[in-house]
């Protein structure tokens, strides 16, 4: 899913409909709430299970052109126009989740999980709500307020001062890029490796 602080185009939602899709986006903090409680290898393995399934589903979706039918018509307000014909940026979150619990250390990989669902939260609701886009379609406002959400996750969850300010500057500036990569898979996986690079280094 594209950050909510980007200038309004032709795969853009509506202020309402941005902020229902958010709320939804929220709800994917029960991942890392998830691996964070679960005990080795449930975690991992709950996070296997979750991530085929939604791969599946996706996939079946794209190819049955009743299923994806189907779907518009219940979820066509809450998606972009990208996503119709392309994976949902929930199964990029999910594959992402997958990729960032065997690759990086257990904190860190939270971290970088909760820095996509609560930081790209709060730069759509600030940035569309005060911002006004002076860079690749985004707005200070709203990369600001993922910084700073950013490093209040970092400053819970990870240990040292040095890893928990690059992890969020990393994942604000990730965010705010214009890459094709879906902000889903970009944001984690990148913030969690210059986590790991940094925490192998100080």
């Amino acid at each position: 899913m594209k950050n909510g602080h980007e200038m309004p185009d032709s795969g853009q939602l509506s202020i309402g409909s941005e902020l229902k899709r958010k709320s939804i986006h929220l709800s994917m903090i029960a991942i890392p709430v998830w691996y964070y409680f679960a005990p080795h290898p449930l975690g991992v393995l709950g996070l296997i299970i979750a991530m085929t399934v939604t791969v599946i589903l996706d996939l079946l979706r794209l190819s049955d052109h009743r299923l994806r039918g189907f779907f518009l018509r219940l979820f066509r307000s809450l998606i972009r126009s990208h996503e119709e014909e392309h994976l949902l940026g929930a199964t990029h979150f999910m594959i992402a989740a997958l990729i960032s619990v065997l690759v990086f250390d257990k904190m860190i990989a939270i971290s970088a999980l909760t820095f996509l669902v609560l930081g790209d939260t709060a730069a759509a609701v600030i940035g569309k709500r005060f911002g006004k886009p002076l860079y690749w379609g985004k707005s200070p406002a709203g990369s600001m307020a993922c910084f700073i959400c950013c490093l209040l996750i970092g400053y819970l969850l990870l240990e040292g001062p040095w890893i928990m300010l690059v992890g969020a500057m990393s994942a604000t500036i990730v965010e705010a890029l214009p890459v094709p990569m879906d902000d889903n898979m970009r944001v984690p996986v990148a913030s969690g490796l210059v986590m790991q690079l940094v925490s192998h280094l100080t």
